[in-house]
């Protein structure tokens, strides 16, 4: 019977410290983004009448939300941890299109306001180190875009915008993520970074090439529940 008793101690003693070496869970959250266009040269449209004017892509200030869910699994050794992660991605963001005449003078009010949604994975590799509950740690990103979808756009600005923004995906890009979380009672778990892209994407449109960063300026909100 004392051996029983030993052996499974041993036993229990052996998965608590597995348990603290090594754990998995489900993650959550919004992500706040903002798709930055530059080098964006005036293009030659069209309007509904069919009469030519220019028009030129420009930032937007504001972010769109979107949101991320997946699952991850963190590595403990002594205060420093490695935390591989993997999500599906929705990311809103707005751009604006400034339709101007031939002196550069903008021919409306307004400009044009359409939005760009990406469906994406993303494969972050978080490093950090813990503070009792408290942690910090930044990685690098890997990003596969599935789809892009560029929505509200203008009829008369789709044939020259509007297809090469759905098309401004590569097979991968990266960027870096760095921030701050806590652990509650080593189950939930609750994490703000913010991201920032590691390289230009481009894309063509209508011969006309932009220089994009699709993964630049993301606040990022999170919240986990560890198995």
């Amino acid at each position: 019977m004392k051996r029983i008793l030993i052996a499974a101690a041993l036993v229990f003693s052996a998965n608590v410290a597995m348990c603290q070496l090594f754990g998995y869970g489900i993650k959550a959250g919004l992500t706040s983004t903002n798709i930055k266009i530059s080098d964006a040269k005036e293009a030659v449209v069209k309007d509904q009448n069919g009469e030519e004017f220019k028009a030129k892509l420009k930032n937007e200030a504001a972010y769109g939300m979107g949101y991320h869910i997946g699952g991850f699994a963190r590595i403990n050794a002594l205060v420093m941890y490695v935390q591989p992660e993997i999500y599906f991605t929705n990311t809103n963001a707005k751009i604006k299109i400034a339709p101007t005449n031939e002196e550069g003078v903008s021919v409306k009010k307004e400009d044009e306001t359409s939005v760009i949604k990406n469906y994406r994975i993303d494969i972050p590799v978080i490093v950090g180190t813990k503070f009792g509950p408290a942690h910090v740690g930044l990685g690098p990103v890997a990003s596969f875009n599935l789809k892009s979808d560029v929505k509200d756009m203008p009829a008369e600005y789709e044939e020259t915008f509007g297809s090469g923004l759905e098309n401004a995906k590569n097979a991968a890009t990266f960027s870096m993520q760095v921030g701050a979380g806590v652990d509650v009672l080593k189950k939930l778990t609750i994490d703000v970074r913010y991201e920032f892209g590691l390289g230009k994407d481009k894309v063509t449109i209508k011969g006309q090439e932009f220089k994009t960063s699709q993964r630049a300026n993301s606040f990022i909100a999170s919240i986990g529940w560890m198995f």
